[in-house]
């Protein structure tokens, strides 16, 4: 964000624009004014603003669908978007909220009020876009090490063997890599193509599997891989088929009891290839919630609360049923991804 916020006010009326102006201009902030929803949508195409002021009652394209639009973008989803409206039921400012709004003021309004939410909103605004940079900055710093550190063990197990302490600097770091790959695609989803492929389930779990090896011998955990079907291949990007099988993977290694064992099975059900991945667990305390951004079923095991969110995410982008059962003590993940997808 530039040292002096650009702010962009759009009402029908003159004379709000104009005292909008004359306040917000006082106050070291640049503004851009239209009396038209259409008209800002162009302003904001050619240059994005730190902030929106937004009438509701406005001929041809209202407030509501001005501020639903700039939602659906990835370029302007986060622009933070203050209504100003006479309007001032409650069913309305609950409409402008559900639109994606962070604040709603209604006229006529205190100018000093709209001076101070502004400066608040702007404030937030700014925090979190520095927050933001310095996630994605970040990356780049913690990827290299995290690179360096896996070549490293496995020339040392090449050269000494294996023993407990190389087995666990491995998991430890093979969590933290599988945290960074959550986040990093949490961030780049939106922007970031991600062309099919067909991929071999098979070949595909068994290279997945043997990456989890190191997390399942810290808690004596056996798996078993079951192939009901041969050549069994779905349409799919590799890393987004990485997100959903780590992460249940992950999961399942996190929940399962102590010296049990994994289960992986892989069966063809009419025109659909199912994966089901169960553990012995204890109780879930609350399924419905899972998938929900960072729930997290037991604080005290480690993990973001992020996984399973972007599990439940890539599946309903490819149409890809999950269910979660739970019977006999046992947690079964249930995936079914159709033949031809």
């Amino acid at each position: 964000m530039n040292s002096k916020p650009y702010i962009l006010a759009v009402d029908d009326i003159p004379s709000t624009l104009e005292v909008l102006t004359m306040a917000l201009n006082e106050t070291n902030i640049k503004v851009v004014c239209t009396g038209s929803g259409i008209e800002a949508l162009k302003i904001i195409n050619d240059k994005t603003p730190d902030l929106i002021l937004l009438d509701i009652l406005m001929p041809k394209m209202n407030g509501f669908e001005v501020c639903k639009y700039l939602k659906s973008k990835h370029k302007t989803k986060n622009i933070p978007i203050i209504f100003l409206s006479a309007l001032n039921s409650t069913e309305e400012k609950i409409k402008a909220f559900e639109a994606g709004g962070v604040d709603y003021i209604t006229k006529p309004f205190n100018i000093l009020e709209v001076l101070a939410r502004v400066k608040t909103h702007l404030k937030i605004h700014r925090i979190h876009e520095e927050m933001n940079n310095l996630i994605k900055e970040s990356f780049h710093e913690i990827y290299t090490p995290l690179g360096m550190i896996k070549s490293s063990l496995t020339l040392q197990e090449i050269e000494y063997g294996k023993n407990e302490y190389i087995q666990n600097i491995k998991v430890a770091m093979l969590s933290l890599h599988s945290i960074y790959e959550d986040i990093y695609y949490a961030i780049k989803k939106d922007i970031k193509t991600y062309p099919v492929e067909w991929i071999n389930i098979e070949n595909f779990l068994l290279e997945r599997v043997e990456l989890f090896k190191p997390q399942m011998n810290t808690k004596h955990l056996k798996y078993n891989l079951i192939f009901n079907t041969e050549d069994a291949m779905i349409k799919i990007h590799p890393i987004e088929l990485e997100r959903i099988i780590d992460n249940l993977l992950s999961n399942a290694i996190k929940y399962s009891k102590e010296s049990s064992i994994i289960q992986i099975i892989v069966s063809q059900l009419n025109e659909k290839i199912e994966i089901i991945i169960a553990n012995e667990s204890k109780k879930i305390k609350d399924i419905k919630q899972l998938f929900n951004e960072l729930y997290r079923e037991d604080q005290a095991i480690n993990g973001l609360g992020i996984g399973l969110n972007i599990v439940k995410k890539i599946c309903d982008k490819y149409h890809i049923n999950i269910n979660v059962v739970e019977k006999d003590g046992t947690t079964r993940f249930i995936l079914q991804f159709k033949e031809n997808q």
